[in-house]
């Protein structure tokens, strides 16, 4: 049996697998940025507000390295890359690959995460210096 007869291709996970990642990565990413805040008025959320924020995230990168690795095992097993630039005449099965590699892709809240981390990461970084130097 070659690697290619014994791979399934694999299925998209749940919609609320997705969805839960992405709000525990936001709250991860908010709750980290939300520190400079706490310093100034409630140090004693600081511990809080950090476990919270390394726990969400831990959760978020675990979730996208697992995501990854389906992926690119699911390239890897079939050969897709090398087919494709060889332009060779892709299976059903391959074909099934793509469909599932391109949904992927599609309906990943990914891209909003890191928008919203980018927004968080600046306002607060805006709101220290202007809390420490500004006022």
């Amino acid at each position: 049996m070659t690697k290619k007869e014994g791979f399934h291709v694999p299925h998209r996970l749940p919609a609320w697998m997705a969805w839960l990642a992405f709000f525990l990565g936001l709250t991860g990413s908010i709750s980290l940025r939300l520190i400079l805040i706490a310093k100034a008025y409630r140090p004693e959320l600081i511990d809080f507000l950090w476990y919270l924020g390394v726990c969400g995230n831990l959760v978020f990168f675990l979730f996208r390295s697992f995501i990854a690795a389906r992926r690119r095992r699911t390239i890897e097993e079939l050969r897709l890359l090398e087919k494709l630039e060889q332009k060779a005449t892709l299976s059903p099965k391959d074909l099934e690959a793509l469909r599932y590699l391109v949904a992927s892709l599609m309906v990943s809240k990914e891209r909003w995460n890191y928008t919203v981390i980018f927004i968080c990461s600046l306002a607060a970084i805006l709101w220290d210096l202007w809390f420490r130097f500004g006022r």
